[in-house]
């Protein structure tokens, strides 16, 4: 400070040019849309991966009580299960399981929930990221499910002797799109 003139003492400092602070701004801007890119992604994945993972655990149930009734009452008892609810198989329903509804009125339910057209016999579920998900089903997008029994191969539906087990099959095709444009 010694030999220096007070007024260049007090003299503001520089801050950032005009152009700076463009280039922050559009840096923070590119960032941001990666961001939120990626998050859809994340989203659409994690709906995916719910919906896969709840279509495991209800194989699991329905072949765990397949299996209960074959050790119980034999073989034969499987034709029952074909076309029933594979919730009720569950220890307790996800939360977002609406119950008995009618598919019909698909389009009234809250996206991603779950519901039984006990008319059809059919589980749907309805899919929340729809501008990413593919189907074949006109109307709402929706996946319907089913229990079925599965015949050994060559056998003929109708043959209970034949019948190799029971499972929750997709009736309509389906995709997932997780990778944006």
């Amino acid at each position: 400070m010694i030999g220096k003139n007070p007024a260049e003492i007090l003299s503001p400092q520089r801050g950032f040019s005009l152009f700076e602070m463009v280039v922050v701004v559009l840096l923070i801007g590119v960032l941001m849309s990666m961001a939120i890119d990626r998050m859809l992604q994340m989203q659409i994945s994690s709906e995916r991966i719910s919906v896969q993972q709840m279509l495991g655990v209800l194989n699991s149930a329905v072949n765990l009580q397949a299996a209960e009734w074959v050790v119980e009452q034999g073989i034969d008892s499987l034709s029952a299960l074909e076309n029933t609810n594979p919730m009720q198989y569950l220890q307790a329903p996800p939360y977002n399981y609406l119950g008995i509804r009618d598919d019909n009125a698909a389009g009234r339910y809250p996206a991603k929930s779950w519901y039984y057209d006990e008319k059809q016999n059919i589980l749907v579920y309805t899919v929340k990221n729809t501008n990413y998900f593919a189907t074949s089903l006109a109307g709402t997008p929706r996946i319907r499910l089913r229990v079925t029994l599965v015949y050994q191969e060559g056998a003929q539906p109708g043959h209970n002797n034949t019948v190799r087990g029971v499972n929750v099959k997709t009736l309509d095709h389906y995709s997932w799109e997780t990778q944006l444009d």
